[in-house]
């Protein structure tokens, strides 16, 4: 899904709408060639940091945002914000 996040309720009648549950969000700022360092990141979250951190994923819902750097091309900052719950 492409989307865009917002905290108005009042978005047009043309786009659906997607709550988002409050959880704790681990995030995971990234910056340099895009698509990889973004793809790269997502990998090295689930293979090396869940594994050991102190939190488990909450649900499966995650996303990012990515800022193209305009006098760079393929070259980006981005975030990736995974929900997530202390494990006991």
């Amino acid at each position: 899904m492409i989307g865009v996040l917002t905290t108005k309720n009042d978005i047009g009648s043309n786009l659906d709408t997607s709550p988002v549950k409050a959880y704790t969000w681990a995030v995971f700022p990234n910056e340099g060639p895009f698509p990889f360092t973004l793809q790269d990141t997502m990998a090295r979250i689930y293979s090396e940091w869940f594994l050991t951190s102190d939190y488990e994923l909450a649900e499966s819902l995650s996303f990012s945002f990515t800022k193209m750097d305009e006098e760079k091309p393929d070259y980006a900052y981005s975030e990736i914000w995974v929900p997530v719950i202390k494990k006991e």
